[in-house]
């Protein structure tokens, strides 16, 4: 980030915002992932439970089983979602350090 000149940082600002459209899109599309992979998991866990015989911890056991991909679909979706989340925060810290710079190249420039 050494010896920006005013074009450079107002170049890294525009991509940086262009990603942050672009993660804001991702997320609302993972979002909806996980909803539906979180829907499948609990109505499959359901049918399982209720088709499964025996006392109720055999039952809730047979359920978990026969659903275990299932789950780890929907754990996956969420950690996908989450790790967009965590990307789009650090995008905006990164746009503040771009705009705290900005004013200081154009001075620096300036000069």
């Amino acid at each position: 980030m050494a010896n920006l000149t005013p074009a450079q940082v107002i170049d890294t600002l525009t991509a940086i915002s262009k990603e942050i459209d672009e993660t804001t899109e991702e997320i609302a599309r993972l979002d909806e992932a996980t909803v539906r992979a979180r829907a499948k998991y609990k109505k499959e866990h359901a049918r399982a439970f209720l088709n499964a015989e025996g006392a109720m911890d055999i039952r809730r056991y047979s359920a978990e089983l026969e659903t275990a991909d299932l789950f780890l679909e929907y754990e996956l979706a969420e950690q996908k979602l989450r790790a967009a989340v965590g990307h789009i925060k650090a995008l905006r810290d990164r746009l503040e350090v771009g705009r705290s710079l900005g004013p200081l190249v154009r001075l620096e420039w300036g000069s």
